[in-house]
């Protein structure tokens, strides 16, 4: 089920819901249970971080990435 975030119009309280198709279209405001709601643009979440440089796809048995700091070398 996916988190969506949104903002009341009526007491302009903000919040989060785990919502489905089945359950869009009955959230309300926990704050005044207003129904009026605007659904907000969610930003991913941030990449991990391990051992200073940024997680990438290349750590494993596909191709390397090509970053100056991945210490893979194309073959």
């Amino acid at each position: 089920m996916p988190l969506y975030e949104y903002k009341c119009r009526n007491c302009e309280h903000g919040f989060e819901a785990l919502t489905s198709s089945r359950t869009a279209v009955a959230v309300t405001c926990p704050k005044c249970e207003g129904k009026e709601l605007d659904q907000l643009i969610g930003l991913p979440a941030l990449g991990r971080v391990s051992e200073g440089a940024p997680a990438t796809n290349c750590r494993g048995d596909g191709p390397p990435c090509g970053a100056s700091w991945c210490g893979r070398k194309n073959a």
